[in-house]
């Protein structure tokens, strides 16, 4: 899975329909008439896990929005919390030890087995919680609504 939500859409009756917001969001920026180049990958994973975990993402960031000096994306969010979680590697200068940046793509989602993924999207709603000052069951009820 990339770094970013996916688009996600069910075939049905011979076309595809968008299943999450991201889907939705794209399909309504493009322009009538408009041909686009689609690849088609199956989804690994709890499909509806992944939707409300982006929503939970932006619901945070919805409500957070004073929080943070400069522009924060669901994103930018998405890899601080693969940092702090430790699914990022540093990537580290050999002469100075410096961390120069991270590697967020060490560990995917789409290559964690369904278990780690779900304990890490449990440990995000709890953080993302603590940080909004609410309930991690309420947060992922919320989530769960919009997605």
């Amino acid at each position: 899975m990339a770094e970013t939500e996916p688009l996600l859409f069910r075939a049905t009756l011979g076309t595809l329909r968008p299943i999450n917001g991201a889907a939705s969001d794209a399909l309504k920026a493009l322009a009538s008439n408009s041909t686009v180049r689609v690849e088609i990958k199956r989804t690994v994973g709890n499909t509806r896990r992944l939707a409300w975990y982006w929503v939970m993402l932006k619901l945070t960031l919805d409500n957070l929005s004073d929080a943070f000096d400069g522009p924060m994306t669901t994103k930018a969010l998405h890899r601080w919390l693969k940092r702090e979680y430790g699914l990022a590697v540093p990537i580290r200068s050999h002469k100075t030890g410096e961390v120069i940046d991270w590697d967020y793509d060490s560990i995917s989602f789409a290559a964690m087995p369904e278990n780690e993924r779900s304990q890490f999207i449990d440990w995000v709603t709890e953080t993302l919680s603590r940080r909004l000052g609410v309930d991690g069951a309420t947060l992922r009820q919320e989530a769960e609504q919009v997605a």
